[in-house]
């Protein structure tokens, strides 16, 4: 994916230009009308946040390949155009990602604030985003962020369509990782975690377990089993420990596809 012109960034925003957040790290607006709108999200590197991005491509050039990743998986989400970044020397300043705007949609945890707690809707939802999330593990992909928030919900909730959102933190592996150990770190981010247990009922939640297993029960009971006695700290520390062993991983691949040059 190529980065996308900032002039034609400037054309879009002297159509129409609606901010939907602006804090210092980040920005997301919405970019010209009709079929060619789009969403514009600024990442901003702050402070010592600036040492981390030493060497590395930009957030926006990194969550704009893992979207283009999962739409060649066939997993619903946004559809990614393009991204740009400035450097501020071996740094980044900040980058933008440019993406298609969705129409009618909103996050899983908007969705699920505004229903009511017995509404049948919320069942619904939960099965889905189980699927959604298992489908991205059978492609090798370990999202580390499965929250409700970066789940987008278009249409009505009854209808449970749901899109991956927010990309920039996943590890693209080459194997399945469905009801894996990896796995686990994403099941308890998305649905048993303490603030997950807050937004989703024990029935919801293992709703979400057979929509992850594809209706077998007897995997989600064993899912289940596996993150009962799971805590904040262990998933913490697996997933830090995973997403650097793995960027370091993939790393060295990248390297060994790199072209040696021929002894004469």
């Amino acid at each position: 994916m190529t980065e996308f012109p900032e002039e034609r960034l400037a054309g879009l925003a002297r159509e129409r230009c609606v901010v939907l957040k602006d804090e210092p790290d980040a920005r997301v607006e919405i970019l010209g009308a009709g079929a060619d709108a789009v969403v514009c999200k600024t990442y901003r590197t702050t402070g010592l946040r600036w040492l981390q991005t030493f060497f590395r491509r930009s957030r926006a050039a990194r969550e704009c390949r893992n979207l283009v990743v999962v739409t060649a998986a066939g997993v619903p989400c946004l559809q990614p155009l393009g991204w740009s970044a400035v450097r501020r020397g071996p740094g980044t300043a900040s980058s933008k990602l440019v993406t298609r705007l969705q129409t009618d949609a909103v996050s899983l945890k908007q969705a699920l604030d505004e229903l009511p707690r017995d509404a049948r809707a919320r069942q619904a939802l939960a099965t889905a985003d189980g699927a959604l999330l298992a489908r991205l593990h059978t492609a090798g992909v370990l999202w580390c962020t499965p929250m409700p928030r970066n789940v987008l919900v278009v249409g009505d909730p009854a209808q449970a369509d749901l899109r991956v959102c927010d990309t920039p933190a996943c590890m693209v592996t080459e194997r399945n990782l469905r009801g894996g150990r990896l796995a686990r770190i994403d099941l308890f981010l998305a649905a048993f975690s303490p603030s997950r247990r807050r937004e989703w009922s024990r029935t919801e939640r293992l709703r979400w377990l057979l929509g992850y297993a594809a209706g077998d029960r007897r995997e989600a009971r064993r899912l289940w089993r596996a993150m009962a006695g799971r805590g904040e700290l262990r998933n913490d520390v697996e997933r830090a420990f995973a997403m650097t062993a793995l960027a370091r991983i993939l790393a060295l691949r990248r390297a060994d596809c790199i072209p040696q040059p021929t002894a004469r």
